[in-house]
């Protein structure tokens, strides 16, 4: 389970809560509700960039299935 911390104690003790986020995620609550996921840096960055290889690969099984289409100046005016 991730740590959970309430966003109160996280305003009155932000050097602790800096902490815990760099060792791992931490779920920001209020009133019992989740609201935010603070990570690291560096997990932010491997996040993003799982994201974009994710992105790259789906567009090039797209291209390989057919499942594109050429743009022109005439279909990107339609669309508009």
């Amino acid at each position: 389970t991730m740590k959970t911390m309430t966003a109160s104690v996280a305003s009155k003790e932000f050097g602790r809560y800096l902490g815990a986020a760099q060792r791992e995620p931490v779920i920001i609550t209020k009133k019992a509700a989740q609201l935010a996921v603070t990570v690291s840096l560096q997990d932010w960055e491997e996040l993003t960039q799982h994201r974009i290889e994710r992105g790259i690969a789906q567009g090039l099984a797209d291209i390989d299935a057919g499942r594109f289409e050429t743009l022109s100046d005439a279909t990107t005016t339609s669309r508009l």
